[in-house]
């Protein structure tokens, strides 16, 4: 999952020619997606940046920037001037990082709540996780499920008692070992 770059210590001389693009990671390295560097900020592995979110912004670690950035998107087949990449709007301030702290510390009885929910419903699923956007608006939740689950009822519900957007994925029994 994680990509050495081992260009970083090459000397660039012009900056134009690299990629405008950096890989920011999310939540100990669940997730990862690549943002547009608008400003042009030299940003370094490990920084931690404000990206833009669903209707607001998340905090994530750079994991990569720099020409491996390039070989990655064309590894995942993602074109640099696709306009679908959002971009990074800032480095996380303390600010930024206190919200993000105050939401993840939501995060557990969030699972609890909404496990609690999914069983007065009666579906046949099981909530593994959930994660929270940084700045509280969107959660996503991840499940188990071995048949096709009917939660347009469900989504009502968490939207109401957790006052968020709503976005639930599906994973494998092996991707909940590995979040785990």
């Amino acid at each position: 999952m994680n990509a050495y770059d081992w260009l970083q210590n090459l000397p660039m001389t012009d900056f134009d020619t690299t990629c405008k693009v950096i890989e920011v990671s999310f939540s100990q390295g669940t997730r990862k997606d690549f943002f547009r560097n608008p400003s042009l900020q030299p940003y370094e592995k490990g920084d931690l940046v404000a990206v833009e979110g669903v209707s607001g912004f998340d905090v994530g670690e750079v994991s990569l920037t720099g020409e491996i950035v390039r070989l990655q998107m064309k590894k995942r087949s993602v074109k640099e001037d696709n306009p679908e990449i959002k971009k990074v709007l800032r480095r996380a301030s303390s600010r930024d990082m206190d919200t993000l702290k105050q939401n993840k510390a939501r995060e557990p009885e969030a699972v609890i709540r909404s496990r609690a929910i999914a069983k007065q419903l009666n579906l046949d699923m099981k909530i593994s996780q959930v994660e929270m956007q940084a700045d509280g608006r969107k959660a996503t939740f991840f499940y188990i499920a071995d048949g096709r689950v009917d939660f347009r009822e469900l989504i009502k519900v968490y939207a109401s008692e957790f006052r968020l957007k709503v976005e639930m994925r599906q994973i494998g029994a092996r991707q909940e070992a590995g979040k785990v």
